[in-house]
């Protein structure tokens, strides 16, 4: 089967690639989503955020598609979305935890923090204020973050050699740590990629083999883009890309929703999706 055969999907981080780094903003990429939706291509928002967080992200973005949150450790799927007729309601969701459920992940954290003195800043330890003050979100949104199912963002304070003891530790316990643009993240033995690889099979079952398309700009996308038929990375806000372009794996001309857009527009002007 040919790859314009193939339903193309979407598979997108936020922060700093559909979403401006600073401002959350995706005016931008507003034609290339428009452009999307007419082609009827799914976008799967695909991201470290919540499950309340993205339901409230999906309302003013119109997104009714499956999606990945908590870095891939939890998918939601609108109910009926793979039936035929599809989702009555997006916003009633079928929710499937890939990872480790967060009071566990939680507990992990204390644990080390306590015995090996590690300096960080669980959200667990947060108020709704401090939440705001670290990521700059409103209030709304803030609390929206801290409803968690199965990671742990960290706001490290201590230092890069901290970092890996403390990452190593968590494998040996069975866990596992994503650095992402602000947070290092807590969570199972699930990513992105699992989370691309739990929809491409639910969407394979219901209109064949699909064409995985995926962006993202930080470490904790590579899995993503790996995994995907074609990768993008974004730049990142000081115009620097993650990793070299390689293989299947691009690099999209532009920092955060803007060279996320052109991307996009690249494959549809070139009638690869």
């Amino acid at each position: 089967m040919s790859e314009s055969s193939r339903q193309a999907v979407v598979f997108t981080d936020l922060d700093a690639t559909l979403l401006d780094h600073d401002s959350y903003n995706w005016s931008p990429a507003a034609p290339a989503l428009s452009r999307l939706v007419e082609r009827g291509i799914p976008v799967c928002l695909c991201t470290s955020k919540t499950v309340a967080e993205v339901g409230e992200l999906r309302r003013a973005l119109g997104n009714t598609a499956p999606f990945a949150a908590e870095n891939g450790s939890v998918v939601a799927v609108p109910r009926g979305y793979f039936e035929p007729g599809g989702a009555a309601e997006p916003q009633d969701l079928e929710i499937t935890t890939l990872g480790a459920a967060y009071d566990q992940l939680r507990a992990l954290a204390v644990a080390l923090r306590e015995t090996h003195g590690y300096r960080y800043t669980g959200f667990g330890d947060m108020s709704v204020a401090e939440v705001m003050a670290a990521t700059g979100l409103d209030r709304q949104a803030a609390a929206a973050a801290q409803r968690r199912d199965a990671s742990e963002p960290l706001l490290w304070q201590d230092s890069p050699t901290a970092e890996a003891d403390f990452a190593a530790r968590v494998v040996a316990a069975g866990q596992t740590t994503r650095r992402g643009g602000r947070f290092v993240h807590l969570l199972g033995r699930a990513d992105k990629a699992d989370a691309l690889a739990w929809l491409r099979t639910r969407f394979a079952a219901t209109c064949g083999p699909i064409l995985a398309i995926a962006l993202g700009d930080s470490a904790n996308d590579a899995d993503m883009l790996a995994a995907a038929d074609i990768g993008y990375w974004v730049a990142k806000p000081d115009g620097s890309y993650q990793a070299p372009a390689a293989g299947s794996i691009r690099h999209a001309p532009g920092i955060g929703p803007v060279g996320w857009a052109a991307a996009i527009d690249a494959l549809l002007d070139n009638n690869e999706i």
